[in-house]
């Protein structure tokens, strides 16, 4: 691993810090920055020391499909540090500074904070009273232990909400599938550079974003599952995005734990690595608000529902019946109660996994499979019964493209559709009860709401891995 050699610079870090300190000029953020839960008022920014500048070159180079030892077979636990792409954490302190002008005019600076290995060397900074409709300029800063060695700071941006009563322009993207052996790009994935040129005020990944169980090397243990996000976090592509894109994390079952899982599972072939350390190391690379369901208002024509579809649900094998759930009783209570109450235009509910389909007959994970049909057609009615034609959902987890609408209930839904085309596959087939739309390509969405000529507008859009789009439906309210 290669460093720049150091210079000595007058400095004042503050308290615990000399005047006199070491300045590396180069970033030890080769994880790069990732804002979410953005609110008009409100965001998390967080960032993560590491111990060199970029992801390691050299090293044990896997980019194939992780294979599973057979029961009873030993189960192999790599060192992550000796992989290609691994990103070594480092103890030090980290700091913020924001301003809402790109020259940070009278910024906010928080206080230094020590980050250790328990978490990763994360650090979450937690925003408050910011301004509506603003955009926001970061650096975050870091350095060693003392205080004695300061690192380049590494610098972002975003922008808030607006107020929940007045209109703006908003482009949101949703992706899913991200698999390591299937990236397109030299330096990641196609659809971020793509994305990037759409202008998103956010995204909102809707899981597997990673996948410890079928990208090797598989994750046997806490700190290879922590490995998964390092690689994929260090991709230039989503690196550079991340610096001005805010998100809205979702997970689901590939990174969580693994395939089609449900709380409290265990699996021999995970090793040490447990259903429990999933959500731990979900919960310290990716920046949340409290709780894992939440909604999200970005002024009178928007608003979005970000649901969990893993810790809450009953056992997929459990016979169905009114006690089967994906989302457990308090979330659908939630969800009913916060979209009644909303008087957005547009109602946006992103799923991590299908309400509508049609799926494959042989899965039984989601609302529109057989396992789950109880809870499936009772949300479904629910949707159509209590909301208007302003609803609408997107979702990820299929390897698909598809616009659907539901046959008895008329609900619309669209899948994202994975990251590439190589990780493309497995779609049933055209089902022209539902299908509007059907592509086995890779690709994304986007969500565009605006206010024209006295008409609030919403149209999605199905993109492929280039940025092209392929399918198009829009929606107009007189107001």
């Amino acid at each position: 691993m290669r460093y720049l050699s150091a210079i000595v610079v007058p400095l004042v870090l503050g308290a615990g810090c000399g005047a006199d300190v070491e300045y590396l000029p180069e970033s030890r953020q080769a994880t790069g920055i990732k804002v979410g839960e953005v609110t008009s008022t409100t965001a998390v920014v967080w960032t993560r020391i590491t111990a060199a500048a970029s992801r390691r070159a050299d090293g044990i180079a896997i980019r194939a499909r992780a294979v599973k030892p057979k029961s009873g077979e030993p189960v192999a636990q790599l060192d992550p540090n000796d992989l290609q792409n691994s990103v070594p954490g480092a103890p030090g302190r980290v700091r913020l500074r924001y301003a809402d002008n790109v020259n940070f005019f009278d910024p906010v600076e928080s206080e230094w904070f020590a980050v250790n290995a328990e978490d990763d060397y994360t650090h979450h900074f937690k925003l408050s009273g910011l301004k509506p409709s603003t955009v926001y300029y970061v650096e975050t800063e870091t350095s060693n232990v003392e205080g004695s060695v300061l690192h380049e700071p590494l610098n972002g941006r975003f922008e808030t909400a607006p107020p929940e009563n007045e209109y703006a322009t908003v482009t949101f993207t949703v992706v899913t599938g991200q698999a390591n052996r299937d990236h397109d790009h030299p330096d990641g994935y196609k659809i971020y550079p793509a994305m990037l040129k759409l202008g998103p005020k956010f995204i909102v990944p809707t899981g597997d974003t990673v996948y410890y169980d079928s990208d090797a090397p598989l994750a046997t243990s806490i700190d290879l599952a922590r490995f998964h996000w390092h690689r994929m976090y260090s991709f230039p592509t989503i690196l550079k995005f991340h610096l001005s894109v805010p998100g809205y994390w979702e997970k689901d079952d590939h990174d969580s734990y693994h395939n089609d899982n449900w709380p409290g599972m265990s699996r021999e072939y995970m090793g040490t690595f447990s259903w429990e350390q999933g959500l731990k190391v979900y919960s310290e690379q990716a920046p949340m608000s409290d709780a894992p369901y939440r909604t999200f208002r970005w002024g009178k024509g928007l608003q979005v529902w970000v649901v969990e579809g893993r810790d809450f649900r009953s056992p997929n094998n459990m016979e169905d019946g009114p006690g089967k759930s994906i989302w457990g009783e308090a979330q659908k209570r939630w969800l009913k109660q916060t979209l009644s109450a909303s008087d957005a235009d547009w109602k946006v509910l992103v799923s991590p996994t299908p309400i509508v389909g049609p799926d494959r007959s042989k899965k039984n994970d989601n609302h529109a499979n057989a396992g789950f049909t109880h809870e499936g057609d009772e949300i479904r009615r629910w949707f159509a019964d209590n909301l208007p034609d302003n609803f609408f959902i997107a979702c990820g987890d299929r390897h698909w493209q598809y616009h659907s609408v539901h046959p008895t209930t008329g609900v619309h839904e669209f899948s994202s559709g994975p990251a590439t085309d190589e990780h493309a596959g497995g779609s049933p087939g055209e089902d022209r009860r539902y299908h509007r739309f059907h592509r086995v390509a890779g690709g994304f969405l986007s969500v565009t709401t605006e206010k024209m000529l006295g008409k609030s507008e919403i149209t999605f859009r199905h993109h492929d891995v280039d940025g092209n789009v392929v399918y198009e439906l829009g929606r107009e309210k007189t107001l």
